[in-house]
């Protein structure tokens, strides 16, 4: 018998619908479920019955009566499959892996930063392995790196050793469960935008200065990362600034030099992409870079159309938001809803 694919394609979002309707509540019944999700109550209910004989669903005590039969009530296992989010972060002299284990609902449940004297795949393995035998009930692997991911190989990274490596296939084959690898920056700008749930822009581009290092960008529209034809979208230091691309580190030293090729960036995101919010990021900016970033580019920017600025210290909130996000649709149907 021919099965049609798009039949089984949207039964697989109507399955996510429910989880994410189940995610966001305490407990559910099939009324409030289908209220939230527009679905019938008859097709949550069946979508239910199959989330219960995996365990992804619990039943829990009956809701109270109105006066007729009570109804079912139902709360989602968060632990029913975890998520390991790690990423490799350089910050001046310092070498970072994070490692994270995170629930179904996001919810981090243990963590470590190993600061580290070389950063490279066995090391990466090692972590993963580590994490993998302590908690069976990862799923999914989210990776984030400094590099521009292409093809599934890591290029232009910060750690030298990891171009032209295939890391999610290599810790596909170690710990054999789905494992996607992004860019930082790119994992970040997603994890900024998903975090603001109730002031999501239509568009966002994210900028972030590593201390001593070479600047780079996301882009999200519409809830999703543009990456380009070649994945090098975002890769703000090759444009034509005043400073080279080699000298851009050494520019964090003067804050009026450091303002004016940043205010050179933010204008020239501007006048191409245009985004409704711009943020600019890096855990060494103090206020003083701030405010000489805000008059530069409000001196050179058309009246009534300077660009909303924000700036975020530390990315690890984002970074691993992010990242968290990017493993989670790894245990959806990988379709996203996108209202126009």
């Amino acid at each position: 018998m021919k099965v049609n694919f798009d039949t089984i394609k949207l039964k697989q979002v109507n399955v996510d619908r429910v989880r994410h309707a189940l995610r966001q509540s305490e407990t559910c019944t099939k009324n409030s479920l289908a209220q939230e999700t527009g679905l019938s109550v008859a097709s949550c209910g069946n979508i239910l019955s199959e989330l219960l004989e995996r365990g992804e669903v619990q039943e829990v005590a009956l809701a109270s009566s109105t006066g007729g039969r009570p109804s079912r009530r139902f709360a989602y296992n968060a632990r029913h499959a975890l998520v390991l989010v790690i990423y490799l972060r350089l910050e001046g002299s310092m070498k970072t892996i994070y490692s994270a284990v995170v629930d179904l609902r996001g919810e981090v449940l243990d963590e470590s930063f190993a600061e580290v004297a070389e950063i490279d795949v066995d090391s990466i393995v090692g972590q993963a392995k580590l994490w993998a035998a302590r908690y069976e009930q990862v799923e999914s692997v989210s990776v984030g790196v400094p590099g521009v991911v292409n093809e599934g190989l890591i290029e232009g990274c910060d750690v030298e050793s990891l171009n032209g490596v295939a890391l999610a296939s290599h810790l596909n084959e170690m710990l054999d469960c789905p494992v996607t690898v992004e860019n930082d920056v790119n994992a970040t700008a997603l994890g900024f935008y998903h975090q603001r749930t109730n002031l999501q822009p239509e568009s966002l581009v994210y900028i972030y200065f590593p201390e001593d290092g070479i600047a780079g960008a996301g882009i999200v529209v519409n809830g999703r990362v543009i990456r380009g034809r070649n994945r090098f979208a975002g890769e703000v230091s090759y444009m034509p600034l005043s400073i080279a691309r080699h000298d851009q580190a050494q520019a964090q030293q003067t804050i009026d030099r450091f303002a004016r090729f940043a205010s050179e960036m933010v204008l020239s995101t501007d006048c191409l992409l245009n985004p409704e919010s711009i943020v600019l990021a890096g855990q060494w900016l103090r206020d003083e870079h701030k405010d000489a970033i805000q008059r530069a580019v409000s001196s050179s920017s058309l009246p009534n159309h300077v660009p909303e600025l924000h700036f975020e210290c530390d990315i690890h909130a984002s970074y691993l938001a992010g990242l968290t996000f990017s493993g989670l649709q790894q245990l959806s149907c990988g379709i996203q809803i996108i209202k126009i």
